[in-house]
């Protein structure tokens, strides 16, 4: 008797893990951390991660060139760009993040390039407390040979970060606008301008998963200026209590402590 039960859970233990590789491992949301680059009138640039490009074979991040040799894109050199996200994030924070040492412009008249980066499949934060930044500098861009200027100023320069959470999770959705924020370098006789703007974490989306997140930047970079130290992400952190919440836990907190005191001493 006790052989035949042994045959049989024999059988069954083959037949499942037969079904288990018939069937494959549960589906889960991926994700897809994308970068798409135009510039206007000119080339366009589509990067997946790990795909043709990336230089950097991490998941979760993009890296074009390197921190010591740029990239061409058109009219632009691009040094050291590098997207990162830690889909399907954590409880606490999760974020999307572009950066890029510099992007400079080596024709003497302006240029326009709009950079994109997306990722699908965040489920934490839920729900998400969305936030954003953008950041950068723009200069002259200087002469590699004589280091002279070989531009007057950085009038004709601007910046364009916005930053959106989608909860249909569609790469490059738009259907909840967290950042809109524009700069321009309109101060005569200036050789450096630095913009930053910073919406914090108090843009509450639902609790549906999973969300998408994207970046958009816009930038106008006028002839032989750069835009250096750029930085803009999109965070998304867990829901905080109100102050007045937490005050109201703690002031329990010892109410608490003592009547378990009571009722230990009574025990005893």
């Amino acid at each position: 008797m006790r052989s035949r039960l042994g045959q049989w859970a024999s059988l069954s233990f083959a037949l499942a893990m037969a079904g288990a590789v018939l069937l494959g491992p549960a589906t889960k949301a991926r994700a897809t951390l994308t970068l798409n680059a135009v510039e206007t009138g000119g080339p366009t640039l589509n990067v997946v991660d790990n795909g043709p490009g990336d230089i950097n074979p991490a998941v979760g991040n993009i890296t074009l060139g390197n921190t010591t040799t740029p990239i061409t894109f058109g009219d632009f050199s691009v040094l050291g760009s590098v997207s990162t996200s830690d889909s399907p994030g954590n409880n606490l924070l999760t974020q999307l993040v572009s950066t890029a040492l510099s992007i400079t412009n080596n024709d003497s008249v302006a240029h326009t390039i709009t950079l994109m980066i997306s990722d699908t499949g965040f489920t934490k934060p839920s729900p998400p407390v969305f936030g954003a930044s953008a950041s950068g500098t723009f200069n002259v861009a200087d002469d590699p040979i004589t280091g002279l200027p070989l531009a007057p100023n950085v009038n004709g320069n601007s910046a364009h970060a916005l930053a959106f959470a989608d909860f249909t999770n569609t790469l490059f959705g738009t259907g909840l606008k967290v950042q809109d924020f524009s700069f321009s370098t309109d101060t005569q006789g200036l050789t450096t301008a630095t913009y930053s703007n910073n919406v914090p974490n108090t843009i509450v989306g639902p609790s549906t998963t999973p969300y998408s997140m994207t970046v958009e930047l816009v930038f106008t970079i006028a002839g032989h200026n750069d835009l250096t130290s750029r930085s803009d992400s999109i965070t998304a952190i867990a829901v905080v209590p109100e102050p007045a919440t937490l005050a109201m836990a703690f002031s329990v907190l010892p109410l608490l402590g003592l009547a378990a005191w009571r009722k230990r001493r009574k025990s005893a």
